[in-house]
């Protein structure tokens, strides 16, 4: 909990800045058609960590926050589909606590998810 305040609390001093930029990107796309379908590949959460000095699974707490962020700016957009690749068969190569900090935070998001009913 106290970490996920810290990746929290680093995104919103940010916040001005996301919400003018924010702005601006829907002013660029309502100038043109908005995608039916937009793919997104989750990567460099790990590099993201290291560079910050934070566990690896921080780093992909922040993705998944960064991630609802960019859902939520396609479902304003008006974005129909939306495809998440985040997790390859490759990272099973990765160190055993990685993954299994990986599938719980999937296993502990996704039930958020479905609790509050927005999937």
């Amino acid at each position: 909990m106290e970490e996920e305040k810290s990746v929290i609390g680093a995104n919103q001093t940010l916040g001005g800045l996301g919400t003018f930029l924010r702005k601006c990107l829907f002013n660029v796309l309502s100038v043109g058609p908005i995608p039916h379908h937009i793919a997104f590949i989750m990567d460099g959460n790990r590099r993201y960590a290291k560079r910050r000095n934070l566990p690896v699974g921080e780093g992909h707490k922040a993705g998944y926050l960064s991630l609802m962020s960019l859902l939520r700016y396609c479902f304003e957009m008006g974005v129909k589909y939306v495809t998440v690749y985040a997790f390859s068969i490759d990272n099973f190569k990765r160190k055993p606590d990685e993954v299994q900090t990986l599938m719980e935070l999937l296993q502990e998001k996704i039930e958020a998810l479905l609790e509050k009913e927005v999937i």
